[in-house]
C-alpha cells in the first residue's frame, strides 16, 4: 500500500483539526469543565422582550424561568416568566417590570398596565399561580 504524500497527509491533519475559538476578552473554561451554553430558547426570550423596550441595549434580566405552565383556561403552555430591567431614552430608570414569553409562539409581552390589566392579569395567572398537579 502506498504511503500519501506530504501534501495529502498536510490535507488530511487540516480537515481533521477541531479549531477551537475564543472570543476576545473571554478566558477558555478551566481544564475539565465545560463552558455553559447559553439556551437558544432563553435568548430568544431575552431578545423578543428587549425589542419591546424604548431602550433595548440597556434590558437586564432577572429572575428567568422556564416551565409548562398552564394558561387560564388549563392548557399547558411552554414560557419563560421573568423580570426586565432597563432604561428609557433619557438614560433614566424605567423600573423592573415583569414578563411573560411563550416558547412556542415566540411571542411575549412586558407588563406595564395596573393591576387587573389584561396583561397583568396572563402574568399573574401563568406566572405566580402554584397550582397541585394531581397524581391519581
Amino acid at each position: 500500500m502506498e504511503r500519501p504524500s506530504t501534501h495529502a497527509r498536510a490535507y488530511l491533519a487540516k480537515k481533521s483539526a477541531k479549531p477551537t475559538v475564543v472570543a476576545a476578552g473571554a478566558e477558555p473554561p478551566a481544564s475539565g469543565l465545560r463552558a455553559e451554553t447559553p439556551d437558544p430558547v432563553v435568548t430568544k426570550a431575552k431578545t423578543t422582550i428587549a425589542a419591546q423596550l424604548e431602550n433595548p441595549a440597556s434590558a437586564e434580566f432577572v429572575e428567568m424561568k422556564r416551565a409548562i405552565r398552564n394558561n387560564m383556561v388549563g392548557q399547558p403552555v411552554d414560557t419563560i416568566c421573568g423580570r426586565v430591567k432597563a432604561r428609557d431614552t433619557l438614560d433614566e430608570d424605567a423600573g423592573n417590570r415583569p414578563f411573560l414569553y411563550f416558547v412556542r409562539n415566540d411571542a411575549g409581552f412586558v407588563v406595564y398596565g395596573p393591576a387587573g390589566s389584561a396583561a397583568e392579569i396572563a402574568y399573574r395567572t401563568i406566572c405566580t399561580s402554584l397550582k397541585p398537579q394531581n397524581h391519581d
